[in-house]
């Protein structure tokens, strides 16, 4: 049974934000490694921020995603392609980064199952991220998507505005 629900009082595993290339293809997560998410830069303004399947995402997770995010960024703007396939739990506060970053210009979420789409649409309470946001089973449509708002973006300088879903 998937556990959506957890209080933040809960110990958990440190976990680690890396950078995979794509040498590895983004590698395979390996059950010794400590991190529950990863993050790339995808290419073209977009980064992937993968949640580890049977992860619970913590504040920690949220934080370490905000610092290497901004590190990767220099503070501009970047659409973000986020996995959250498998992912058992995300903590409030990890939703909060997402659905507050201001310097994120696009969500694609990519998921495969109901509780993918529960978890991707969970905001506990918290306003939707204030950029298009749209929930995907299909990681090229969902790239393709991206790609497109920023090239529309740019075309008009401005910021495209998508219906949430």
């Amino acid at each position: 049974m998937t556990t959506l629900v957890q209080s933040e009082g809960e110990l958990h595993r440190d976990a680690e934000v890396n950078t995979v290339s794509d040498a590895d293809g983004g590698g395979a997560w390996l059950g010794s490694e400590p991190e529950n998410v990863r993050i790339e830069d995808a290419g073209e303004g977009i980064l992937r921020i993968t949640l580890r399947p049977g992860g619970r995402i913590t504040a920690e997770d949220g934080a370490l995603v905000r610092e290497r995010y901004m590190a990767l960024t220099g503070g501009m703007g970047a659409a973000v392609l986020l996995q959250v396939i498998g992912v058992e739990y995300v903590s409030r506060d990890a939703v909060r980064f997402f659905s507050e970053a201001a310097t994120i210009t696009a969500f694609a979420i990519l998921g495969s199952t109901p509780v993918d789409r529960v978890i991707a649409h969970g905001r506990h309470g918290l306003p939707a991220p204030q950029c298009p946001t749209q929930y995907f089973s299909d990681e090229q449509e969902a790239l393709g998507w991206l790609r497109e708002l920023r090239a529309g973006a740019a075309q008009s300088g401005t910021s495209t505005a998508v219906k949430q879903t």
